[in-house]
């Protein structure tokens, strides 16, 4: 197997960040580029050192290779992609005999995935002193592992935040048609009063056009066309 892409740049390339000439990490160690030092093979680190970008992009490529292999050789168990990616970065940042001799290994190779994250999260000590920057990459790499997992268990549950509102369910809506309803009826009431009353087609009309019952019903009825015209495209653009 091989680290992801996506945890290259996650997990490692943003918690080493990239110096293109050579310094001391909190250990005093000599380090270059995304974390290179001289153990990790070459080149050398030494103190005044300068390469260019794409010179620690090939660098971290070549040593991402042995650490991959010595994950791959330690671990005894299978691992899904993050989980793979997880231990890598791990190895990365804390190195090969680190990895090798530890209790976190022990876990893996007994099949106990549940008790990694605590594991992982006993590796934030520098020197004695917990360190803010480790942390923040156990951390990372805790919920790197656990992703498969939690994308399993929110596929089991049913979300409560997102519920698919529609004009059925809506008060605003139901509201509107209602009172459309109830205005109509009336309208129709008049209407049918009319029709009797009136002896022709002309009288029918000019009576409804005066009547002043008819006109308020008309213009509840045209409201409420306009309220539920207007929450239903509401809700087409925001949901709610």
């Amino acid at each position: 197997m091989q680290i992801s892409p996506p945890a290259i740049e996650v997990l490692i390339k943003a918690f080493e960040g990239c110096k293109l000439e050579a310094y001391r990490c909190p250990r005093g160690i000599c380090t270059i580029g995304y974390g290179h030092t001289t153990a990790a093979g070459a080149p050398a680190v030494q103190m005044g050192m300068k390469i260019t970008q794409q010179q620690a992009d090939d660098i971290l490529s070549r040593d991402l290779h042995q650490f991959e292999d010595a994950v791959t050789r330690l671990v005894h168990q299978p691992l899904t992609q993050h989980q793979f990616d997880v231990l890598v970065d791990f190895t990365y940042n804390a190195g090969v005999s680190a990895f090798s001799g530890s209790t976190l290994l022990k876990k893996i190779n007994t099949a106990k995935f549940d008790d990694v994250p605590a594991e992982l999260m006993k590796w934030v000590h520098v020197n004695g002193k917990v360190t803010p920057g480790l942390v923040r990459r156990r951390n990372a790499e805790v919920a790197w592992w656990n992703e498969k997992k939690q994308v399993q268990d929110d596929a089991r549950s049913t979300p409560d935040a997102v519920v698919e509102r529609t004009m059925a369910t809506s008060k605003q809506g139901n509201a509107a048609l209602l009172t459309a309803g109830i205005g109509g009826l009336g309208a129709a009431k008049e209407v049918v009063q009319q029709a009797q009353d009136a002896a022709d087609t002309a009288n029918q009309l000019v009576g409804l056009l005066s009547n002043t019952n008819f006109l308020i019903m008309s213009a509840v009825v045209g409201l409420a066309a306009a309220i539920w015209y207007w929450r239903k495209r509401h809700m087409e653009k925001y949901g709610v």
